[in-house]
């Protein structure tokens, strides 16, 4: 996993001196620094991984910081608990229609989600250095890349064995999921990221009058 060199930005909030922001670490892995997210220090942050293993380092690593195991497509949260989502490379391995969903739910009304996610290129460089010519690996590598190709043209993906979900993401595929969802302002840039591989993503959450004359 890689982290964003160039800063995101406050999470695309503006907040006034002395009010701090409730932010979810999606994907959390063992913490990080969330600087280059445009996290304040004085942020509520909580970090959600699906390993529980890596939580206890997390917690000692940032003990200021509330740390949850779970899963993205199901988040252990109220509606409307955070002002903002930021999520490492962590989306490619989830289900993205159930999990933007769930980033919609939790949201506030014009709060804002910051991803980064994988290009087609870093799946390709998984299948020719990685996978081939193991077998197992390289069916696995073939079905991502086939399963980033579905998400380019629907905006949905389809699991593995025993459930496990891995995708490459394009613009095309997650303009389409986020817009699905509920999300709009959808905008992209690439990241500095250590493999050159990968892009960000930011979206918000419609502000409740514009949910209001939508409904």
């Amino acid at each position: 996993m890689f982290g964003l060199v160039l800063i995101v930005g406050r999470c695309s909030f503006l907040t006034p001196p002395g009010v701090f922001m409730r932010v979810l670490d999606l994907g959390c892995g063992s913490g990080r620094d969330l600087i280059p997210w445009g996290v304040a220090p004085s942020d509520k942050v909580t970090g959600l991984d699906i390993d529980g293993s890596r939580l206890p380092i997390a917690r000692m690593n940032f003990p200021a910081r509330n740390f949850v195991c779970g899963v993205g497509e199901s988040l252990p949260f109220k509606d409307q608990s955070f002002d903002c989502v930021i999520s490492g490379v962590a989306l490619p391995y989830m289900n993205i229609p159930k999990a933007v969903s769930e980033i919609h739910r939790i949201l506030v009304p014009g709060g804002t989600l910051s991803l980064s996610l994988h290009l087609p290129g870093f799946t390709a460089a998984e299948l020719l250095h990685q996978a081939i010519p193991r077998p197992i690996p390289t069916l696995f590598r073939l079905y991502v890349m086939a399963n980033g190709i579905f998400f380019h043209y629907t905006g949905n993906t389809v699991g593995f064995l025993k459930g496990r979900t891995e995708s490459f993401q394009t613009q095309r595929g997650m303009t389409i999921a986020l817009a699905r969802a509920g999300f709009e302002k959808v905008s992209f840039s690439r990241t500095a990221a250590a493999t050159g591989k990968a892009f960000a993503v930011t979206a918000a959450k419609p502000t409740r009058t514009r949910m209001a004359a939508a409904a």
